[in-house]
């Protein structure tokens, strides 16, 4: 069994009497609120789990570059073959006649032979072939549905490779004070930002690969809501939690049609005391209930004798296998 958008959509009229939705709501918009709301109310086990592999992005650099100022597009031979793109990549160009050295936005990888940058190196062209630059390209892609991070580590089985996630801080102040770590060990250090007009997470790192790397960190992650564009779409959720999304969906649109009853906030408030979004919270709960010894813990495990257990009321109580 699976929820339909146009039942849920169902569901909404019935909550506004039965009439057509308002157009002003945009009825999809209503679901993708409930949704976004439903994965960021608890953290879900159902939304745990999403697998990905990451790929490094090695560092770039050339000394024949020439420069056209009317699309603002640096070009060499063959030079980003092995680039790829994203939004927020800057180039230092550190010599070039004609040329304002300094460090500059990318715009776009045009071809294996030339990028397009955001600003001008110079007003005219520059067709000497001397201009050089370096791309360190300190980002790597993050899956787009992501919405935080589980677990992420790289996939060499090197004793010494790894990596940490630490504040944005601690990888400005890695870059700045050129620390004693290399890509060479295999570890990074990392950080999410966004990026981008419509925000994507990458992944800010610290050292920068010299070389790409297919595949080189795998990362499980919880997701974000799947956007929902049309009336046939299959709304992917369990089906525990049906009846808490249907409460969701509907409270957005009677908070919006009916404000002067109940506020928006005031119907969700509601929803997260009750026994329907408790009941969800159990039924997620209760798809793994162990999860193994504790780890990392104290060197031995303290255990109330069986004794204590019958004199306390709790003969029935099972002792635990020993570790």
């Amino acid at each position: 069994m699976a929820l339909s958008v146009a039942h849920a959509l169902a569901q909404i009229r019935f909550e506004l009497g039965g009439g057509d939705i308002p157009a002003e709501l945009d009825a999809n918009g209503i679901l993708n609120q409930a949704g976004h709301h439903l994965y960021s109310m608890h953290p879900w086990r159902w939304i745990t789990g999403r697998s990905a592999l990451l790929d490094l992005r090695g560092i770039l650099s050339g000394t024949t570059a020439t420069w056209t100022a009317a699309t603002k597009t640096l070009t060499q031979a063959s030079a980003f073959t092995n680039y790829s793109f994203l939004a927020g990549d800057e180039i230092a160009i550190s010599f070039g006649t004609g040329a304002t050295l300094g460090t500059y936005k990318i715009a776009s990888r045009v071809s294996a032979n030339a990028i397009t940058l955001e600003t001008s190196l110079a007003a005219g062209n520059l067709a000497t072939g001397d201009i050089a630059w370096r791309i360190d390209p300190g980002t790597i892609a993050l899956p787009t549905d992501l919405r935080d991070i589980i677990q992420i580590s790289t996939t060499s089985l090197s004793s010494v490779g790894g990596v940490t996630l630490v504040p944005l801080a601690t990888i400005l102040e890695l870059r700045r004070s050129s620390a004693s770590v290399t890509a060479t060990t295999g570890y990074y250090y990392g950080a999410v930002v966004y990026s981008g007009t419509n925000p994507k997470p990458i992944l800010e790192i610290y050292p920068a690969p010299s070389a790409n790397a297919t595949g080189a960190m795998r990362i499980f992650y919880r997701s974000r809501w799947t956007e929902l564009t049309g009336d046939t779409t299959k709304i992917e959720i369990p089906e525990f939690c049906f009846d808490l999304f249907t409460q969701i969906a509907r409270a957005y649109a009677a908070g919006y049609v009916r404000n002067e009853q109940a506020t928006l906030d005031q119907r969700l408030a509601l929803i997260h005391q009750g026994p329907v979004f408790a009941v969800s919270k159990r039924s997620d709960g209760m798809v793994q209930p162990f999860h193994g010894v504790i780890q990392n813990g104290g060197p031995t495990i303290w255990r109330r004798p069986v004794s204590d257990h019958v004199v306390c009321g709790l003969a029935n109580l099972v002792e635990p296998p020993a570790i």
